[in-house]
């Protein structure tokens, strides 16, 4: 490697990029001409467009079209501002079958060419020849490109370090990455957000990212495997893949809760893409349930178990049975018997004509046999409103349609979800909810519904009945009552997702899966590790998925831990007695572990340690059982004065910053800080006590401390 022609290049490059972004900056400021021109003109001319509003519609798309190309200039700017820094990090060597010599392909974070639509001088990261340098060694080499597979030698793979436009350093390496740099990158210490990895990716990771021959992928990983970061990039592959026909705004990411989606917001921006949505399942449910009652979330679950006199209330196999396999089969097999015992058709006259039961009787179970059972008598009703407006020559208003629904409706024994839910579990021999009646309107501002339709009668409202709500839905009945809705009343019209992450996959039941089987007709990829659920006992999805998914589903999984140090990673296995853990050869400060004789002498000792650390730490995290407890160890901590901010992390909490985090332990899922201090007070069942110490060591990438009470 010839470091002069290496610096060569790279200042060539940099130039390039100067170019490009003196370019984009013109651009920006064509388009700012160009938007006000059209403006000035909008304001001088409106009134004399044609009175069709051809030309107000010409104009506002005009305008529209330049906004959208300026937002794209501004990302274009942003990539190769990045790209200033650091303009590439790899290097292949490649003779192609046929070819006499070698071509040099380098590889960045984007592509950069000399020319619009020319070749690129660097190679975005996920372009098919990328993965040249993460999945090949020095010889024989192949990779899909759009015209088919080509195939070829490679002779030699580099890698470089390269900060503030300069080479740190460049070296051959044999393998994918070497090891040296991986446990560089790793010794490093942890930022507010998760770290992009594409200088780092294994060959594991890139198979998993840029796999699309399967519609459902389950990755099961252990702790600090970087399923969260390879998922991530997949999305960012997916989107760059699939640019024709996959949007950021068709992608959604089932999460923990919103302090994840804070921590791992700056990814996709940073592999040149927008953020997509993120949402945890049950800020998801309490959204469709809102208006039946507060709905329970699985940290109140979690609450309830932890709390002593709680325990013995909460965390009962009834529980557990409503989120199983057994709960689903008796809610499929009640949505069946509605079929008939939901429903009693009778004849419906209107405007003189008779719609007798044999014409409900077949449109209801043979023609719509397919539609949720709720929503039949709407569509049989449209049957009827298509029908009036055919013989009238004109369309009905929208009273009069309103009118027609009401009264096929009333044939529903109760088109009231939380009746029908009481009504299941009256009929399977449980307690119902304590509902009580709500949203009936003023009688001052409520008619009567007419029994038939006369145009000299006044204005229609529809009669509003009122609806049964809960004042708070146990977390146990929260999925039942969705599984209801979307069994009988079907899908929402929400926005449309192409592609569903959904991430700490153990910690998802049963019913929940078939919940989301039903809600999302799209690809997905799932991601979680068995040893991290936060349940009363540990469970492995994968046992049931394919029950679920089908052949869809393809399994995967990531045996290796790149987070934490060989000390904190053996620490970890033994509390939940794994045998044997694959991970990084990085070894660091051995876990120590103190008890003491009463809570003073544990805080003092805490705050004395945490003060120790801060000068080399950047991310600390002080981890307890209970948001009770962590709202203890958080005042305690208050007292004194720190180097670094304090922050208390509740459920409530949507950003992840830099200092001392104080927090419940599953809260900590899916972060990692440079150390971490367990506030270990024993609770039961002693399995979850154990899985949350697991959580909680894991956290840690360089240093863990564990405090007792003797």
């Amino acid at each position: 490697m010839n470091v002069a022609e290496e610096e060569k290049f790279l200042a060539e490059i940099l130039n390039l990029i100067d170019d490009k972004l003196a370019e984009l900056d013109e651009l920006v400021d064509v388009t700012d001409q160009e938007m006000a021109d059209f403006h000035e003109y909008f304001w001088n001319s409106y009134t004399e467009f044609d009175e069709y509003g051809y030309e107000l519609y010409d104009n506002t798309n005009a305008i529209r079209q330049k906004i959208v190309r300026k937002g794209d200039y501004i990302r274009e700017k942003h990539t190769y501002g990045r790209m200033k820094d650091s303009p590439y990090f790899g290097r292949v060597d490649f003779v192609y079958d046929g070819d006499a010599e070698s071509v040099s392909l380098y590889v960045g974070i984007a592509n950069l060419s000399r020319q619009e639509g020319g070749m690129p001088v660097v190679f975005d990261w996920r372009a098919p020849v990328s993965s040249l340098f993460y999945d090949y060694d020095a010889g024989r080499a192949s990779y899909e490109a759009p015209m088919g597979k080509l195939t070829g030698t490679i002779t030699h793979k580099y890698q470089y370090k390269i900060s503030a436009g300069r080479i740190v350093y460049m070296l051959e390496s044999d393998v994918s990455i070497d090891d040296d740099i991986l446990k560089s990158e790793l010794g490093t210490n942890a930022s507010a957000r998760l770290k992009a990895i594409v200088t780092t990716i294994q060959r594991e990771q890139n198979a998993i990212i840029r796999d699309t021959s399967h519609r459902i992928l389950a990755v099961q990983g252990c702790a600090g495997s970087g399923k969260t970061s390879v998922a991530l990039h997949r999305i960012a592959y997916l989107l760059y893949h699939n640019r024709n026909t996959l949007k950021a705004s068709q992608v959604l990411i089932l999460s923990p809760n919103g302090l994840f989606a804070d921590y791992i917001s700056r990814i996709l921006p940073e592999l040149g893409e927008e953020n997509v949505s993120e949402v945890s399942l049950d800020v998801w449910a309490y959204r469709k349930l809102r208006k039946y009652g507060e709905a329970q979330d699985r940290y109140d679950r979690i609450e309830e178990i932890i709390n002593p006199e709680c325990t013995k209330i909460f965390a009962t196999d009834e529980a557990e049975y409503k989120q199983g396999h057994e709960m689903v089969a008796e809610l499929d097999g009640f949505v069946l018997g509605l079929e008939s015992e939901g429903v009693d058709l009778k004849s419906y006259k209107y405007r003189g004509r008779t719609y007798g039961v044999d014409y409900f009787s077949s449109l209801f179970y043979e023609k719509l046999w397919d539609v949720p059972l709720m929503e039949r008598m709407g569509r049989i009703a449209e049957f009827i409103i298509d029908e009036e407006e055919t013989l009238r020559g004109r369309d009905i208003s929208a009273e009069e349609r309103q009118f027609i629904r009401d009264g096929l409706n009333e044939m529903y024994v109760t088109r009231d979800l939380i009746a029908i839910y009481n009504g299941f579990l009256e009929a399977s021999g449980r307690r119902p909810l304590p509902a009580y009646l709500t949203g009936i309107e003023t009688p001052e501002e409520n008619y009567d519904q007419p029994e038939s339709w006369d145009e000299e009668r006044p204005a229609y409202k529809p009669k509003d009945q009122g609806y049964l709500c809960v004042d708070v839905i146990p977390y146990e009945d929260v999925y039942p009552i969705l599984y209801l809705k979307y069994a009988l009343f079907g899908d929402d019209n929400d926005r449309p997702v192409k592609h569903l992450i959904i991430d700490e996959m153990q910690d998802y039941t049963y019913l929940q899966y078939r919940l989301i089987d039903r809600v999302f007709k799209c690809a997905m990829t799932i991601l979680g590790d068995k040893d991290q659920t936060m349940e009363v006992t540990s469970r492995d999805v994968l046992e049931f998925l394919p029950s679920i998914f089908g052949d869809d589903l393809h399994r995967v999984e990531m045996a290796r831990s790149y987070r934490s140090t060989i000390e904190i990673t053996e620490y970890a296995a033994h509390l939940i007695g794994l045998d044997t853990v694959s991970s990084i050869d990085r070894h660091g400060d051995p876990v120590r572990e103190s008890a003491y004789d009463d809570e003073r002498a544990r805080m003092d000792s805490l705050c004395e340690d945490v003060a120790s650390v801060l000068d080399s730490c950047d991310t600390v995290a002080v981890l307890c059982a209970s948001a009770s407890r962590a709202g203890e160890a958080y005042e305690e901590l208050n007292k004194r004065e720190w180097s670094a901010e304090l922050s208390l992390l509740t459920v409530d909490s949507t950003s992840f910053k830099k200092g001392i985090s104080v927090a419940p332990f599953y809260l900590s899922k899916g972060l990692e800080f440079d150390a971490v201090f367990v506030v270990d007070d024993e609770f039961e069942p002693e399995e979850l006590h154990r899985q949350s110490l697991y959580v909680e060591a894991t956290r840690a990438l360089h240093r863990l401390y564990v405090y007792k009470l003797k």
